[in-house]
Protein backbone atom coordinates (compact mmCIF):
# COMPACT_ATOMS: atom_id res chain seq x y z
CA UNK A 1 0.00 0.00 0.00
CA UNK A 2 2.84 2.46 0.64
CA UNK A 3 4.82 1.34 -2.30
CA UNK A 4 1.23 2.64 -4.18
CA UNK A 5 1.18 5.73 -2.56
CA UNK A 6 4.94 6.56 -3.26
CA UNK A 7 5.15 6.85 0.41
CA UNK A 8 8.01 3.98 0.85
CA UNK A 9 11.40 5.85 0.79
CA UNK A 10 14.62 3.61 0.14
CA UNK A 11 18.05 4.50 1.67
CA UNK A 12 19.14 6.76 -1.97
CA UNK A 13 15.61 8.67 -1.26
CA UNK A 14 16.27 9.75 1.88
CA UNK A 15 19.85 10.70 0.82
CA UNK A 16 18.54 13.04 -1.45
CA UNK A 17 16.38 13.83 0.98
CA UNK A 18 19.76 14.99 3.58
CA UNK A 19 22.21 16.54 0.55
CA UNK A 20 19.20 18.66 -0.64
CA UNK A 21 18.00 20.09 2.91
CA UNK A 22 21.89 20.78 3.91
CA UNK A 23 22.60 23.00 0.00
CA UNK A 24 18.90 23.96 0.95
CA UNK A 25 20.02 25.17 4.69
CA UNK A 26 23.26 26.28 3.29
CA UNK A 27 21.98 28.76 0.81
CA UNK A 28 19.31 30.10 3.86
CA UNK A 29 22.58 31.37 5.65
CA UNK A 30 24.34 32.81 2.78
CA UNK A 31 24.08 36.13 2.33
CA UNK A 32 25.62 36.73 -0.84
CA UNK A 33 22.87 36.41 -3.51
CA UNK A 34 24.98 34.71 -6.50
CA UNK A 35 26.27 32.01 -3.97
CA UNK A 36 22.60 31.55 -2.91
CA UNK A 37 22.04 30.52 -6.19
CA UNK A 38 25.01 28.69 -6.81
CA UNK A 39 23.55 26.28 -4.79
CA UNK A 40 20.46 25.86 -6.94
CA UNK A 41 22.98 25.04 -10.09
CA UNK A 42 25.62 22.54 -8.65
CA UNK A 43 23.96 18.87 -9.44
CA UNK A 44 24.67 17.52 -6.13
CA UNK A 45 21.15 17.14 -6.05
CA UNK A 46 20.78 16.14 -9.60
CA UNK A 47 24.01 13.22 -8.97
CA UNK A 48 21.79 11.63 -5.60
CA UNK A 49 18.31 11.66 -7.84
CA UNK A 50 20.18 9.93 -10.69
CA UNK A 51 21.07 7.39 -8.20
CA UNK A 52 17.83 7.07 -6.35
CA UNK A 53 15.49 6.96 -9.11
CA UNK A 54 18.20 4.23 -11.10
CA UNK A 55 17.11 4.90 -14.92
CA UNK A 56 19.88 5.48 -17.38
CA UNK A 57 20.54 9.64 -18.34
CA UNK A 58 18.17 10.43 -21.27
CA UNK A 59 15.94 12.96 -23.15
CA UNK A 60 14.23 13.45 -20.30
CA UNK A 61 17.01 14.54 -18.52
CA UNK A 62 18.37 16.95 -21.14
CA UNK A 63 14.79 18.59 -21.22
CA UNK A 64 14.01 18.64 -17.24
CA UNK A 65 17.07 20.93 -17.50
CA UNK A 66 15.73 23.35 -19.49
CA UNK A 67 12.13 23.12 -17.69
CA UNK A 68 14.00 24.60 -14.57
CA UNK A 69 15.20 27.29 -16.09
CA UNK A 70 11.56 28.22 -17.26
CA UNK A 71 10.30 27.40 -13.58
CA UNK A 72 12.77 29.61 -12.18
CA UNK A 73 11.92 32.25 -14.63
CA UNK A 74 7.75 31.85 -14.20
CA UNK A 75 8.31 32.22 -10.12
CA UNK A 76 10.53 35.51 -11.03
CA UNK A 77 7.70 37.01 -13.56
CA UNK A 78 4.84 35.85 -11.28
CA UNK A 79 6.28 36.93 -8.12
CA UNK A 80 8.26 40.53 -9.28
CA UNK A 81 6.01 41.61 -12.33
CA UNK A 82 2.56 39.85 -11.11
CA UNK A 83 2.84 40.67 -7.77
CA UNK A 84 1.94 37.67 -6.35
CA UNK A 85 3.15 36.37 -3.43
CA UNK A 86 6.35 34.31 -2.86
CA UNK A 87 4.81 30.85 -2.07
CA UNK A 88 1.85 30.90 -4.14
CA UNK A 89 4.37 32.00 -6.87
CA UNK A 90 6.74 29.35 -6.04
CA UNK A 91 3.66 26.69 -6.02
CA UNK A 92 2.47 27.21 -9.42
CA UNK A 93 6.33 27.01 -10.72
CA UNK A 94 6.44 23.47 -9.49
CA UNK A 95 2.83 22.63 -10.82
CA UNK A 96 3.91 23.57 -13.85
CA UNK A 97 7.04 21.74 -14.00
CA UNK A 98 5.01 18.47 -12.97
CA UNK A 99 2.03 19.08 -15.53
CA UNK A 100 4.78 19.42 -17.81
CA UNK A 101 7.01 16.49 -17.09
CA UNK A 102 4.02 14.83 -16.87
CA UNK A 103 2.68 15.49 -20.19
CA UNK A 104 5.69 14.80 -22.27
CA UNK A 105 7.14 11.59 -20.36
CA UNK A 106 4.81 9.34 -22.33
CA UNK A 107 6.05 11.10 -25.46
CA UNK A 108 9.79 11.77 -25.77
CA UNK A 109 11.32 9.38 -27.70
CA UNK A 110 14.05 6.92 -26.51
CA UNK A 111 16.40 7.24 -29.11
CA UNK A 112 19.86 8.54 -28.80
CA UNK A 113 19.32 11.17 -31.80
CA UNK A 114 16.89 12.69 -30.00
CA UNK A 115 18.55 12.94 -26.77
CA UNK A 116 22.44 14.31 -28.43
CA UNK A 117 19.33 17.22 -30.17
CA UNK A 118 18.15 17.77 -26.69
CA UNK A 119 21.33 18.55 -25.31
CA UNK A 120 22.63 20.63 -28.18
CA UNK A 121 19.37 22.72 -27.93
CA UNK A 122 20.37 23.07 -24.24
CA UNK A 123 23.77 24.24 -24.84
CA UNK A 124 22.82 26.65 -27.47
CA UNK A 125 19.99 28.17 -25.17
CA UNK A 126 22.15 28.60 -22.34
CA UNK A 127 25.19 30.08 -24.58
CA UNK A 128 22.65 32.83 -25.54
CA UNK A 129 20.83 33.83 -22.11
CA UNK A 130 24.88 33.71 -20.89
CA UNK A 131 25.95 36.20 -23.13
CA UNK A 132 22.63 38.23 -23.64
CA UNK A 133 21.17 38.53 -19.77
CA UNK A 134 22.18 42.16 -18.11
CA UNK A 135 23.71 41.87 -14.53
CA UNK A 136 22.36 44.38 -11.78
CA UNK A 137 22.64 44.21 -8.51
CA UNK A 138 21.29 41.95 -6.13
CA UNK A 139 20.15 42.26 -2.61
CA UNK A 140 21.87 40.31 0.45
CA UNK A 141 19.91 38.47 2.64
CA UNK A 142 19.78 35.67 5.26
CA UNK A 143 17.58 33.96 7.00
CA UNK A 144 17.01 35.38 10.37
CA UNK A 145 15.55 31.94 12.13
CA UNK A 146 17.91 29.88 13.91
CA UNK A 147 18.95 26.41 12.26
CA UNK A 148 16.98 24.41 14.90
CA UNK A 149 14.12 25.77 12.99
CA UNK A 150 15.32 26.66 9.27
CA UNK A 151 16.58 22.83 8.75
CA UNK A 152 13.21 20.52 9.82
CA UNK A 153 11.64 23.02 8.00
CA UNK A 154 13.34 22.39 4.71
CA UNK A 155 13.17 19.11 5.73
CA UNK A 156 9.90 18.70 5.32
CA UNK A 157 9.43 20.65 2.06
CA UNK A 158 12.02 18.32 0.81
CA UNK A 159 10.10 15.61 1.89
CA UNK A 160 7.25 16.71 0.86
CA UNK A 161 8.50 17.28 -2.70
CA UNK A 162 9.73 13.87 -2.76
CA UNK A 163 6.19 11.90 -2.91
CA UNK A 164 6.03 12.88 -7.19
CA UNK A 165 9.24 11.42 -7.70
CA UNK A 166 8.13 8.31 -9.23
CA UNK A 167 5.93 10.06 -11.50
CA UNK A 168 8.47 12.26 -12.60
CA UNK A 169 10.45 9.13 -14.30
CA UNK A 170 13.70 10.76 -16.16
CA UNK A 171 12.40 14.19 -15.21
CA UNK A 172 13.16 14.04 -11.72
CA UNK A 173 16.84 14.16 -11.48
CA UNK A 174 16.36 17.92 -12.71
CA UNK A 175 12.96 18.48 -10.59
CA UNK A 176 13.31 21.61 -9.38
CA UNK A 177 13.45 20.71 -5.35
CA UNK A 178 16.67 22.70 -4.73
CA UNK A 179 15.50 25.71 -7.22
CA UNK A 180 12.34 25.88 -4.78
CA UNK A 181 14.02 26.34 -1.69
CA UNK A 182 16.52 28.69 -3.42
CA UNK A 183 13.28 31.07 -4.65
CA UNK A 184 11.68 31.04 -1.68
CA UNK A 185 15.57 32.03 0.17
CA UNK A 186 16.14 34.50 -2.83
CA UNK A 187 12.83 36.42 -3.55
CA UNK A 188 14.46 38.96 -3.00
CA UNK A 189 16.85 38.23 -5.69
CA UNK A 190 15.80 36.01 -8.12
CA UNK A 191 17.02 37.87 -10.98
CA UNK A 192 20.47 36.30 -9.41
CA UNK A 193 18.88 33.01 -9.67
CA UNK A 194 18.00 33.31 -13.18
CA UNK A 195 21.24 34.70 -13.90
CA UNK A 196 22.85 31.35 -12.96
CA UNK A 197 20.78 28.95 -14.55
CA UNK A 198 22.43 29.41 -18.22
CA UNK A 199 25.29 27.94 -16.78
CA UNK A 200 23.42 24.44 -15.69
CA UNK A 201 22.10 24.80 -19.70
CA UNK A 202 25.70 24.81 -20.79
CA UNK A 203 27.76 22.73 -18.24
CA UNK A 204 24.92 20.00 -17.98
CA UNK A 205 24.37 18.54 -21.25
CA UNK A 206 28.66 17.39 -21.82
CA UNK A 207 27.92 15.89 -18.49
CA UNK A 208 24.41 14.20 -19.28
CA UNK A 209 26.25 12.95 -22.62
CA UNK A 210 29.43 11.48 -20.73
CA UNK A 211 26.93 9.72 -17.96
CA UNK A 212 25.11 8.33 -21.09
CA UNK A 213 27.78 7.04 -23.06
CA UNK A 214 29.87 5.74 -20.35
CA UNK A 215 26.74 4.06 -19.24
CA UNK A 216 25.56 1.99 -22.13
CA UNK A 217 28.94 1.53 -23.62
CA UNK A 218 31.10 1.14 -21.17
CA UNK A 219 28.06 -0.50 -18.02
CA UNK A 220 30.03 1.23 -15.30
CA UNK A 221 28.53 1.33 -12.01
CA UNK A 222 26.34 4.18 -10.95
CA UNK A 223 28.38 5.67 -8.54
CA UNK A 224 31.62 5.91 -10.82
CA UNK A 225 28.99 7.12 -13.82
CA UNK A 226 28.33 10.28 -11.13
CA UNK A 227 32.00 10.75 -10.31
CA UNK A 228 32.76 10.89 -14.13
CA UNK A 229 29.86 13.34 -15.10
CA UNK A 230 30.88 15.69 -11.37
CA UNK A 231 34.22 16.09 -12.57
CA UNK A 232 33.20 16.99 -16.05
CA UNK A 233 30.91 19.24 -15.14
CA UNK A 234 33.49 21.20 -12.62
CA UNK A 235 35.88 21.65 -15.71
CA UNK A 236 33.16 23.62 -17.32
CA UNK A 237 30.89 25.46 -14.73
CA UNK A 238 33.59 27.20 -12.35
CA UNK A 239 35.77 28.93 -15.23
CA UNK A 240 31.49 30.22 -16.01
CA UNK A 241 30.67 30.72 -12.73
CA UNK A 242 34.13 32.93 -12.75
CA UNK A 243 33.32 34.86 -15.67
CA UNK A 244 29.58 35.22 -14.49
CA UNK A 245 31.32 36.87 -11.23
CA UNK A 246 33.16 39.49 -12.92
CA UNK A 247 30.40 40.28 -15.12
CA UNK A 248 28.58 41.02 -11.83
CA UNK A 249 31.30 43.11 -10.24
CA UNK A 250 31.01 45.44 -13.08
CA UNK A 251 27.61 46.52 -12.01
CA UNK A 252 27.94 46.27 -8.94
CA UNK A 253 31.12 48.63 -8.80
CA UNK A 254 29.35 51.11 -11.17
CA UNK A 255 26.05 51.66 -8.85
CA UNK A 256 24.64 53.66 -11.82
CA UNK A 257 24.26 50.92 -13.47
CA UNK A 258 27.29 52.31 -16.45
CA UNK A 259 29.38 49.63 -17.86
CA UNK A 260 32.49 49.30 -19.80
CA UNK A 261 31.60 49.58 -23.48
CA UNK A 262 33.52 46.64 -24.12
CA UNK A 263 31.09 44.79 -22.39
CA UNK A 264 27.73 46.22 -23.30
CA UNK A 265 27.32 44.23 -25.74
CA UNK A 266 27.31 40.80 -23.44
CA UNK A 267 23.93 42.49 -22.22
CA UNK A 268 20.17 42.85 -22.54
CA UNK A 269 17.29 43.22 -19.93
CA UNK A 270 15.50 39.71 -18.53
Amino acid sequence: MLENLNFNFSFYDWLLVFMVTALGTLSAYLKDPQLKAVTATIPIPFGFAYIAVGLPIGAANAISGFMCMLYANLVRLLHYKFKIPIVPSIIIGLASFVAMGTLLMPHVPDNEPFFIGVCAFDFIVGLIMFQKQKYSNGVKYKTPLPIYIKMPAIACVVSGLMFIKRFMGGFCTSFPMMNSIVSYESRFSLKDQCRQLPLFLIAGPFMFLEMHFIETRLEWNHWIVLLCGYILFTFIYVPLNKELKRRNSINYNNPNGSVNPHTTALNENH
